[in-house]
């Protein structure tokens, strides 16, 4: 220790130097170098010392840098870096990418570094967040193409030169050292006191592990000096040797490894593994990977550990240790508290051993991981089998128990997904697994234990208390364990050569199922509990898509697969019983077992489900039941699904419903699903005919066909094969031929539509299958949306006219595949012929029948009719001529269709039993019975008499047996008797009553015989079925008929109604026989004429009952309205006040609360709903029309917009000028304030009081999002939001104009004087004060507050401004017409700003201290006290020349009394137009050089005083004698050229008058309701066009220029136009250039030079006081274009890369969520509280800051956009879209995202219009929390 302490004062560099010459220079491992290093060593690495001292480890690394720093010592290391595989190692959350193009393995991944440096464009590649972390296969050909290999890991890098010897001398010395104090650390065995010691242990390591991990980045050269050291036998020996003293840590080692729980091997197995001796360590890498598990897999460990995997010497080391522990992983996945981190983390390992094939042959090969791990996946089910509940035999099999935390938390993932992997490489599936047959064995016994499990039991008494929910844990393990394996399996059996492979694995599950068949005491003549439901049979699925594979890839026949008829039948019940179930849960049979029950029947049909659950039991069944006898299925099929007693011809069967195992409301729907599943046995061909492409085809057109579908949806929708890459290779082409892409659209309730996929209009007529739809369909709702939408095509297309309800389109299905020809046997056997007889006979006679019941029935009939008979007509076989009720196959003696379409059943025997009450009953009803009726006779007599025609004894149904045998129906000494018809009764005779025979008084049962009278074919009831649906008898002719020619009438087509499809079918009957062709003719001609009469007056009787009935509901509705208006408003909807009825002339707005048409008046003012709201908007605009580009590079720009412009003028003036003064020179409305609109409804105040009470009593669900307390509520119309409403004043601000122009100027003074400070009190007047006050909250302090303390120049500057923000805001809407026309499509708005003067004037009047008289006068230079014309000057307040015209106009205008004339508005225009002419004339005389100064000086004395050579020699001669000229630099002119001509100075003043004019006339046109005629600018814009083409850049700026020239002299002379300020005739008036801004002027007094000196005397005294602050106020750019968001970058991927590594400006930290305002591009803190300010979060505050309470923000990590309302947040949605228009939020689909110019169109629409609050509708309350 003390020669350590002296060697270490020489210093760290020093000493780092000493030893490494001492390293060089000594030899062997004992040199002295090598003994100092190993003293100072111990001594850093002291093990009784803290491990984890920062200074120790800077000691490390400058003795390990031998002399430099160990930053250069890193870089040069690097340098040396040969490895041609990256292996960077990256934890959970970490972006990385996958290219589908480049990687041969699915789990290929890349870092983002090495694929950003290699060229991937044009691949299928995605960006994702890893879950659970990964490593990077740049470089590894086993895993990736080498075209995606980036420029550093290129096959070439391997030649480059190795390390030098003494760079690392030093590194590989230490090493050693380094591990071996690593693991000291770990086998602490103070530390080992309980599980939980990895809490204490490893946060100790973490700089250790740093350290490591760095050396580990440095590359190959130093991962080499690590590896070599952790795989040292030698070391590891004298490590564990150095370890064995009293002091060492060898013993709590030992006894840690001896505490680990074994894996339990079986018999067969163990001499082939060894795994049943100890765990042996042999090397560093053991044990470090020993404690990994230990201390469950921390993250640095795993990390370090796969880092070092491009060594192919550590690779193969690390193998054998992962092989070695790997029975102890799967026990530390049971126990493990935090399963989810260990789970990712064995995955992590695992998956980059296994992807490889050569490291996952090895591993099976060499150290039998197969073995292994089907070992101990089978140990982890034995802990939670369990007995099933449906076996009560000695033999009950087991099951795995899904409720356990297991199954509930996924813990065998690791162990299958290890499977999986290894399944994928086709040498080790069919050179090693499935040619072993005790492995293959193991696995079937593995597969059994999922058999059965998770069995349902049916409540048929109450319902069911608890709902398990462990149902998705039992589909998710046999998806995983049992499915996924399955189908890796089978992707390497798709040829004859594997065939034997595929025979194994058919022989070894069939001898399992066999074994489960005993244990489960299955039989064939044993039926299944129909109350027990299990949705789990992996064996059957098993047998089936290996059948499947060996049958239709492997072109085996069905005889070679061994499987007996016996088998069959019992490998039927299972799969049959599981479908009856599924639709017995649908149809309401196992509703009280709770709504798990429906989710596992959803769960079953499932997309990612299906192939492997319903599609393998359908065609399983298929492949039976082409096997089996076809009259034994379908009989079969009909008891399984209760449905004999639906289809019995028994006339009073409501008399017995206590036999039947269905209720009255459940045979229907259990009738439909039995039907559609023989329907869908017979047609879908998904695994036994259809190629690839075509079930590709049919599944998307499925699902398109349900709703219109985006391309991810479809993608998620499709049916998968457990995560098989590669099933669907044809999607896109497929996509393409049965769909049409519809843009991404916006609709005009707010919702952003995405780019959707629709249906073709072939797709809808040839390709739509309803049967496949209702295969695929988790809701009923799906299946009959398509039905709907189908519907909708063929009607607008034209396809039909019809009135009725077309029918499904059900197809044709296409060829079998030969080994499955037997199952069209189905359509010819007996009792499929029977089955449609009894379906057509109850379609006839029972009007309840429904129409779906119909269809599938003539769709089985069609099938029979196209599809033929693999057997041919088989022979005649005897029937007997009385036809026993439910015996299908004894009612036709033949299987030819066509012969039995033409068999008349005369009669049906029905026999039942029923009891003595019974019988009493249904005597009472005498001959008027329903059964006489219908030709039923009866006649009771004892059992002993009945007896059939052979004489034997007719026996009793079993089903009615069985009934009687349950103690609720069981009564003794019961006999039985038959009802047979009467002696001598015949078929239209009336029956007699029943007479009994031989009925003792003790007779309680009995068995009743009718012989019901049927008379009727299968032709015949198909003509009758016809007449019924067309509505009149007769209407079929057989096509020979027609016209005399024999000609096919109906085209191939599938579109048509019921009375279509029938007539179809009889029409192919008379077609292909010519004995049906006439016994149809012979039925046909006796019907043609009873049905025409009866037909018409029936439509006759409709139409009139249909006119009733809308009568009927007309005046209910009616009635019901007045009621709810009554209870509303009382009596005072029909009781006008008399001040009501004197308004008649005024105008009547409709209340849209009350609907009564009222004049506004003083005493019950109407309202216009509107919408206050702070804005910022007009604080955004620029002196340039393009927009700012979003800025991807440091520093971020100054933007310079004219909310910065105000505050440099308010500055300017606050500094130079008094309170009162500088407040009323200029507005704060230019840089935004409150903006308000409406929706155009009005409403009484008294209504919407009472409405707004209503709302407060609401739920508080509703009024959560709604602040009902701040006043907001929806209009009652639109349902806009609204939080005020503005009074319509009574009175019209027009007056008459009886003053004479002469005296206008005089009319004015002596209004400005006249105003009343305070209004009268009234309704009007408080509700007007009630907006003001709604005003003044919504308006954020820095829009409202312009000096310390409320004053009164204060609040009239407030209240000027909030009028210029309404009135810049429409002439922002107004100048850009694209904007104005995409928002009319949005939100329908009208102008508020009328109501909203006059609630503005009223409160500037109230607060005005004096009359604006003194203004009046300065501006027109009229003297008020002497009544005369004055030059007076007023030195006293801001010159005239400095103030906005445009405040001055506001001020006057609200200062007026509410009626004033339009001449008196005029003449306030022309004077102030006077003042901006002459302010404009000074600020362009100053940026005239002196040189031009003298020039115009001298020019205007020649010029006559109207004109503006005579103004502007005045302007200069008067600002001569100040400093207002002198040094001045002026900014750019607006118009830039070397000499200031008199049309240059024009159109510069023009720029500067426009403003005013505009608003001016915005101002006109709502007080006095003038329209305001547009402004045309597109012939301009069309010049432009036509002349920018292929001209260079300052070309294309100079014709730009001169198109705005041209525009705004259109503009100006159509504004004076319309305000009446051009002088028409006058002398200035020029025929080429228009009218000029000189010609508009109109003085008020005779000597306006005199008036213009005064103005310009006072501008020179205030210069001369501050001349270069004030100048700043005389340089202004008048020209304001249209705010713009920042224009953002055609790639999401710019933004992603540049700003999610980016840091914050405020906090200086990199972002968890980083987001970017739209508006000013600033990068905010989303949801953090690093940049909070008093409790509010960093965006809300922006939001406040930029937006003026509207932010707009981009969310980087999730390319979606949130908007800020106020109180209030939203997701917008994602202006960047992939390929396919759709989002991609939180990036999950890494798909490369483009700039969708609709949507950011529509972006800045919405912001430029305030139109948030109207257009999103999932608002929340953000709570400053964003």
């Amino acid at each position: 220790m003390a020669a350590a302490q002296q060697l270490m004062k020489k210093g760290k560099r020093h000493l780092a130097i000493y030893i490494k010459s001492q390293c060089l220079t000594g030899t062997g491992t004992g040199g002295v170098g090598h003994e100092h290093l190993k003293c100072i060593l111990d001594h850093l690495l002291d093990p009784h010392m803290v491990v984890d001292s920062q200074d120790r480890f800077d000691w490390c690394r400058t003795i390990m840098a031998g002399g430099i720093s160990f930053e250069e010592f890193a870089a040069t290391v690097r340098s040396y870096d040969n490895a041609t595989m990256c292996g960077f190692v990256w934890t959970s959350d970490y972006v990385a990418y996958r290219c589908r193009t480049c990687g041969l393995s699915p789990c290929m991944s890349l870092c983002s570094d090495c694929f950003l440096a290699a060229d991937h464009s044009g691949h299928d590649f995605n960006m994702f967040r890893s879950q659970a972390g990964g490593a990077c296969d740049c470089g590894d050909a086993s895993v990736m193409k080498p075209l995606g290999f980036c420029s550093r890991h290129q096959p070439e890098r391997a030649t480059q030169q190795t390390a030098p010897h003494e760079l690392l001398v030093v590194a590989d010395l230490m090493m050693s050292c380094l591990i071996c104090r690593l693991l000291q650390h770990l086998r602490d065995p103070s530390a080992h006191v309980d599980d939980e010691s990895y809490t204490v242990i490893l946060p100790e390591t973490d700089h250790f592990l740093d350290f490591l991990q760095q050396l580990s980045d440095m590359g190959a050269a130093m991962r080499t000096v690590i590896t070599k050291t952790v795989c040292d036998s030698e070391l590891y020996r004298r490590f564990c040797d150095e370890s064995s003293g009293p002091t060492g840590t060898q013993a709590n080692y030992k006894e840690r490894l001896q505490s680990l729980k074994r894996v339990p091997v079986p018999e067969a197995f163990r001499g082939v593994l060894g795994l049943d001796g100890p765990l042996i360590h042999t090397c560093l890498l053991d044990e470090l990977f020993f404690w990994m598990l230990k201390y469950e897999f921390p993250q640095k460990i795993v990390t370090l550990l796969l880092s070092l995997l491009p060594d192919e010497t550590y690779k193969a080391s690390f193998i054998e240790t992962f092989v070695k522990h790997y029975p102890y992983v799967s026990i530390a996945l049971v126990n493990t508290k935090d399963k989810p981190r260990m789970s990712n983390s064995v995955v992590h390992i695992s998956v980059q051993l296994l992807s490889p094939v050569q490291l996952a042959t090895q591993m099976v090969t060499k150290h039998n991981l197969l073995h292994v791990m089907f070992i101990c996946l089978m140990h982890m089910m034995d802990s939670i089998l369990m007995g099933s509940d449906s076996i009560t035999s000695d033999a009950n099999p087991q099951v795995v128990d899904c409720s356990t935390p297991i199954m509930r938390d996924h813990s065998y993932w690791p162990i299958v997904s290890d499977v999986i992997n290894v399944f994928s490489h086709r040498f080790i599936v069919v050179d090693y697994f499935l040619s072993n047959r005790d492995l293959l064995s193991y696995w079937a016994k593995i597969i059994a234990c999922f058999q059965g499990m998770n069995l349902n039991i049916r409540e048929l008494v109450q319902h069911v208390e608890y709902e398990p929910e462990s149902y998705y844990a039992a589909f998710s393990a046999e998806l995983e364990i049992c499915a996924s394996p399955m189908w890796a399996l089978l992707q390497h059996l798709e040829d004859e050569s594997s065939k034997d492979f595929t025979k194994n694995v058919i022989e070894i599950f069939s001898q399992q199922l066999h074994r489960w068949f005993i244990s489960t005491n299955t039989g064939v003549f044993i039926k299944p509990q129909p109350s027990h439901l299990s949705f789990h049979y992996p064996l059957h699925r098993y047998l089936s898509v290996f059948i499947h594979s060996a049958i239709v890839k492997q072109g085996m026949s069905f005889r070679e697969l061994n499987l007996s008829q016996e088998f069959l039948q019992l490998l039927m019940i299972h799969p049959l019983q599981l479908l009856v179930g599924f639709h017995e849960i649908y149809a309401g049979l196992w509703v009280r077992n709770g709504l798990q029950i429906r989710g596992q029947a959803m769960t079953y049909l499932q997309c990612h489900f299906c192939n492997s659950t319903i599609d393998a039991d359908f065609y399983l069944l298929q492949v039976i039941s082409s096997q089996l006898d076809a009259d034994h299925f379908i009989q079969t099929v009909l008891e399984r699904f209760h449905v004999l007693d639906c289809l019995t011809f028994q006339s009073n069967s409501e008399l017995f419903r206590g036999r039947s195992f269905l209720a009255r409301d459940q045979e229907m729907p259990m009738l439909e699903a039995m039907l559609s599943f023989l329907c869908m046995l017979l047609s879908i061909r998904t695994y036994s005919g259809e190629m690839t492409q075509d079930v590709t085809r049919q599944e998307m057109v499925a699902l398109l066909c349900m709703s219109d579908r985006t391309h991810s949806q479809l993608i998620d929708s499709f049916p998968e094969k457990c995560g098989l890459s590669g099933q669907a290779k044809d999607f896109e082409q497929v996509l393409k031929t049965v769909s049409d892409y519809r843009e991404p659209v916006y609709e005009h309730g707010g919702t952003l539509q995405q780019g959707k996929y629709v249906p073709t209009a072939d797709t809808w007529v040839n390709l739509y299958d309803p049967l496949h739809v209702l295969l695929r369909s988790l809701h009923r709702r799906d299946f009959q949306a398509s039905i709907d939408r189908y519907t909708e095509h063929v009607k607008q297309h034209k396809l039909f006219k019809g009135s009725s309800n077309v029918w499904p389109p059900f197809r044709i299905p296409g060829p079998l595949h030969p080994a499955f020809i037997g199952l069209t046997k189905l359509l010819h056997c007996r009792t499929m012929h029977g089955l449609i007889f009894v379906l057509l006979y109850k379609a006839v006679s029972d009007p309840n029948i429904p129409d779906a019941i119909i269809f599938y029935t003539v769709y089985l009939l069609e099938l029979a009719l196209t599809l033929p008979n693999p057997d041919g007509n088989k022979r005649e076989i005897y029937i007997s001529t009385k036809h026993k009720d439910k015996e299908f196959c004894n009612w036709f003696s033949s299987s030819n269709i066509f012969l039995n379409l033409m068999t008349v059943i005369p009669q049906m025997t029905v026999s039942y039993y029923r009891r003595k009450e019974l019988d009493m009953r249904v005597d009472v009803l005498g001959p008027s019975s329903s059964s006489s009726a219908s030709g039923v006779f009866w006649t009771v007599v004892p059992a002993s008499q009945n007896q059939s025609s052979d004489g034997s004894n007719a026996s009793p149904d079993p089903m009615a047996l069985q009934i009687f045998d349950n103690p609720l129906f069981a009564i003794s000494g019961a006999s039985q008797m038959d009802v047979v018809p009467a002696a001598g009764a015949e078929e239209n005779q009336v029956a007699p009553k029943y007479r009994h025979q031989g009925i003792s008084a003790n007779l309680d049962q009995e068995q009743v015989v009718e012989q019901v009278v049927v008379d009727q074919s299968i032709l015949s009831l198909l003509l009758k079925l016809h007449s019924k649906l067309l509505g009149k008898s007769g209407a079929y002719l057989p096509f020979q008929n027609i016209g005399g020619n024999d000609v096919w009438p109906l085209a191939d087509s599938r579109v048509g109604d019921g009375e279509y499809f029938i007539r179809k079918i009889l029409d192919t009957i008379c077609l292909k026989n010519e004995d049906c062709r006439c016994y149809i003719s012979a039925m046909t001609s006796s019907q043609s004429e009873t049905g025409k009469a009866s037909s018409e007056s029936n439509a006759e009787e409709n139409r009139r009952k249909a006119k009733e009935k809308q009568d009927r509901v007309m005046k209910n509705f009616l009635s019901k309205q007045r009621v709810v208006m009554e209870t509303m408003f009382g009596s005072d909807i029909d009781s006008p006040s008399a001040e009501e009825a004197d308004a008649v002339k005024q105008s009547v707005f409709h209340c849209c609360i009350c609907g009564q048409p009222t004049a506004s008046l003083d005493s019950r003012p109407v309202g216009l709903t509107a919408l206050i709201q702070s804005s910022s908007v007009l604080g955004h605009r620029r002196h340039c029309s393009d927009p700012l580009l979003l800025h991807l590079s440091d520093p971020l720009p100054h933007i310079n917009n004219s909310a910065n412009e105000f505050r440099k003028r308010l500055v300017a003036l606050k500094n130079d000028f008094e309170e009162g003064s500088w407040m009323m020179a200029l507005n704060s409305g230019w840089q935004g304030g409150v903006h308000v609109q409406t929706c155009g409804h009005y409403l009484h105040l008294d209504c919407h009081r009472s409405y707004i009470s209503s709302l407060k009593n609401v739920n508080q669900q509703q009024s959560q999002i709604l602040q009902v307390q701040l006043g907001e509520f929806l209009c009652p119309v639109c349902r806009q939001l609204s939080n005020t409403v503005l009074p319509i004043p009574p009175t019209s601000t027009v007056g008459a104009s009886t003053v004479p122009e002469q005296l206008l100027v005089q009319h004015v003074a002596e209004l400005l004087m006249a105003v009343r400070n305070q209004p009268v009190e009234s309704p009007l007047t408080n509700a007007m004060r009630s907006v003001m006050q709604d005003l003044t909250n919504a308006t954020y302090p820095q829009y409202r507050l312009f000096a310390l303390g409320s004053s009164i120049p204060n609040l009239l500057m407030f209240i000027g401004s909030l009028l210029r923000a309404n009135l810049e805001m429409e002439l922002v809407l107004r100048s850009n017409n694209q904007t104005m026309a995409a928002a009319a499509n949005l939100v329908q708005k009208k102008s508020c700003i009328f109501p909203l003067f006059h609630v503005l004037s009223m409160h500037y009047k109230i607060g005005m201290a004096y009359p604006s008289t003194d203004l009046w006068s300065h501006i027109t230079g009229v003297n008020m006290e002497q009544q005369s014309t004055s030059l007076s000057l007023y030195l006293k307040e801001v010159p005239l020349m400095l103030k906005d015209a445009c405040t001055m106009l506001i001020q006057l205008v609200l200062s007026l009394p509410p009626e004033f004339s339009k001449s008196v508005y005029s003449c306030i225009v022309q004077a102030l137009y006077n003042v901006q002419l002459v302010q404009a004339v000074i600020i362009v005389s100053c940026k005239f050089s002196a040189d031009e100064h003298e020039a115009w000086r001298l020019k205007g004395h020649r010029a006559g005083c109207s004109q503006m050579e005579a103004l502007m020699t005045f302007v200069i001669e008067s600002l001569s004698r100040c400093a207002i000229y002198a040094d001045l630099e002026p900014p750019v002119p607006a118009i830039c050229q070397s000499v200031w001509s008199p049309l240059s100075v024009e159109e510069t003043v023009l720029d500067h008058l426009l403003p005013f004019l505009r608003l001016s006339a915005q101002l006109r046109q709502h007080l006095f309701e003038e329209e305001l005629p547009p402004v045309s600018s597109a012939p301009v814009q069309e010049e432009a066009r036509r002349l920018l083409r292929d001209q260079p850049h300052a070309v294309r700026r100079l014709v730009k220029n001169e198109c705005r020239v041209k525009g705004n002299r259109a503009e100006f002379e159509l504004l004076v136009t319309f305000l009446g300020l051009a002088q028409k005739g006058s002398s200035a008036e020029s025929k080429d250039s228009g009218l000029i801004c000189t010609s508009c002027l109109r003085w008020f007094t005779d000597n306006h030079e005199l008036l213009v000196q005064g103005w310009c005397q006072h501008l020179v005294q205030a210069l001369g006081q501050q001349p270069s602050s004030l100048r700043l106020l005389l340089t202004v750019n008048p020209t304001w274009y249209p705010p713009q968001l920042l224009q953002l970058p055609k790639s999401y991927d710019q933004i992603f890369q540049f700003y999610r590594k980016k840091q914050c400006i405020q906090c200086r930290s990199q972002p968890k969520s980083p987001a970017l305002c739209l508006v000013c591009g600033q990068l905010i803190c989303y949801k953090e509280e690093c940049c909070q300010k008093n409790s509010i979060m960093e965006s809300v505050q922006h939001s406040i800051d930029c937006g003026g309470g509207a932010g707009i923000f981009l969310i980087v990590n999730s390319s979606i956009i949130i908007i800020i309302r106020g109180p209030r947040a939203a997701i917008w949605g994602s202006v960047y879209l992939d390929k396919h228009g759709e989002e991609d939020r939180d990036l999950k689909r890494g798909k490369p995202l483009h700039l969708n110019e609709d949507r950011f169109r529509l972006l800045h629409q919405l912001w430029i219009t305030h139109s948030f609050d109207h257009i999103c509708k999932q608002w929340i309350l953000h709570n400053n929390q964003l």
